[in-house]
């Protein structure tokens, strides 16, 4: 028996399943709406030979096709500056269908590699709060880079066993559960998985994968939501697993009927293998990759009825959270960073207003970070919040990409309109050389912010006597 073969019973069309598990992904991106719009994103990818095709069930997410073979989509400019992210389409799903709300607390218990974290921190506005957490930092660290490259100010990242998540993090209104699986559901990524018996795969997860939709439970609070949700067709890591907490949890929780206009799913179901389940699993769906030419998925939607919950107090006045520096002066410290501010007004002509809804925050020695004033980190060890705004560890503090791309868009001087030509440079980490009305703009030698179509991707710093701009642009983004 094939990999695949062993749900032939259960999926409706056994031929289109298995051509189309076996055939390769199209790409996905979805619109980061707190820097630009749809239109605005199909007008600059489409001149540079990229289609975009809106999906049925996400209007601001499309199906990306290379018209010229004009290279990765990764080193686009537009990407480059937090324009768009790419995500794999049945990935978007979880995320869409947990519909966080404005002034929610959400959770993302097994959050790497971040794409849901993202997605759903820039739907909230770059409001309120949302926690990834993940048990090894090194798989969180893609989170961290689409953190600053988006410009979320909402999210703060832990790394914590996720079956016991500390319940002084507080309890939240949502929390999303996408635990580790056996992944069938990426085979058109990942052709190998195939290859593998399918007994090997799913083998020994049960339990883990039931101990973490336990904890997502416990941290939910009573009204609120629980998705959980794989990337595998197995039932054996989907329906039984859920099924298996109901009855653990039973008066707790109760499944919730989802649906989202134009996808294509089927539901969930009531038996396997000889094993029947709760009648209402069949209100959770199964995204079968022939449905909408996407992975394979599976999601159940939990509300939270009874049981005990942990409130999380009130929040630190984290605006004097850890600003130690060497010299151990906290309010030096402070003093630096609203000369900062000061700084941005005077050079870029940025109102120091547009920073007034930020708290600062900082464990470090070298920088300055912020997150939105109605953010509520997780009272607990191992938690970085928010988006790095300076950089105070060098001769000349220094505002970060990230925050020049989130408020260079309020500068009205010292801005560079770059050319194709000086933009590549600029992404290259290479020195450009100004034409006569750029230097013009420019009062004297010092920090400069470079645009291009209207976006900021970052920092230069400008030599009058040359009339050359060195790129700050940094070395994990740039297009070399």
């Amino acid at each position: 028996m094939t990999a695949l073969a062993r749900y032939y019973s259960i999926v409706d069309d056994d031929k289109a399943f298995a051509a189309t598990a076996r055939r390769p992904q199209p790409l996905f991106v979805w619109t980061n709406t707190l820097r630009t719009t749809s239109r605005q994103l199909v007008d600059v990818l489409t001149p540079d030979g990229y289609e975009l095709t809106p999906l049925d069930w996400h209007p601001q997410a499309y199906r990306v096709s290379c018209q010229n073979g004009n290279g990765r989509l990764g080193n686009h400019w537009a990407y480059l500056a937090g324009w768009f992210h790419i995500q794999e389409a049945s990935s978007m799903i979880p995320a869409l269908l947990l519909d966080p709300q404005p002034g929610e607390r959400v959770l993302d218990l097994c959050a790497a590699p971040g794409n849901k974290t993202a997605l759903m921190a820039q739907a909230l506005g770059n409001r309120g709060t949302v926690v990834a957490n993940d048990v090894f930092w090194e798989r969180i660290r893609p989170l961290r880079s689409a953190i600053d490259r988006l410009g979320l100010l909402n999210v703060s990242v832990t790394c914590h066993d996720g079956t016991a998540y500390p319940h002084t993090a507080g309890e939240f209104d949502c929390v999303l559960v996408d635990v580790p699986c056996s992944c069938e559901g990426t085979s058109r990524r990942f052709p190998g998985l195939l290859k593998r018996p399918p007994t090997r795969r799913i083998s020994k997860r049960f339990r883990k994968q039931q101990l973490l939709l336990e904890a997502a439970i416990r941290r939910c609070r009573v009204g609120g939501r629980v998705l959980y949700s794989t990337c595998t067709y197995a039932p054996e890591e989907n329906e039984a697993v859920v099924d298996a907490v109901l009855g653990e949890m039973s008066g707790t929780v109760r499944i919730q009927p989802v649906s989202l206009p134009g996808l294509k799913s089927a539901p969930g179901l009531t038996a396997w293998a000889g094993q029947s389940f709760q009648g209402d699993l069949r209100h959770t769906i199964r995204i079968w990759p022939h449905l909408n030419d996407t992975g394979g998925f599976y999601i159940a939607l939990l509300e939270k009825i009874g049981g005990d919950s942990h409130k999380m107090s009130d929040p630190p006045e984290i605006a004097h959270m850890d600003f130690q520096t060497a010299s151990g002066s906290t309010q030096q410290r402070l003093d630096d960073a609203a000369r900062m501010f000061d700084i941005l007004g005077e050079r870029f002509g940025i109102d120091p207003s547009v920073f007034s809804d930020l708290q600062l925050l900082n464990k470090s020695r070298r920088d300055i970070y912020a997150v939105a004033a109605d953010h509520r980190p997780p009272q607990m060890a191992k938690c970085i919040s928010g988006l790095p705004l300076f950089h105070m560890h060098l001769q000349y503090p220094k505002l970060t990409t990230s925050c020049a791309a989130v408020f260079g868009r309020k500068a009205v001087r010292n801005l560079i309109d770059a050319s194709p030509g000086q933009l590549q440079a600029y992404l290259a980490r290479k020195s450009f050389t100004l034409k006569k009305d750029q230097a013009l703009a420019c009062d004297g030698s010092g920090y400069v912010l470079v645009r291009y179509h209207n976006a900021v991707l970052g920092v230069g710093f400008y030599d009058q006597n040359q009339d050359v701009v060195a790129s700050l642009f940094p070395r994990s983004r740039a297009a070399m």
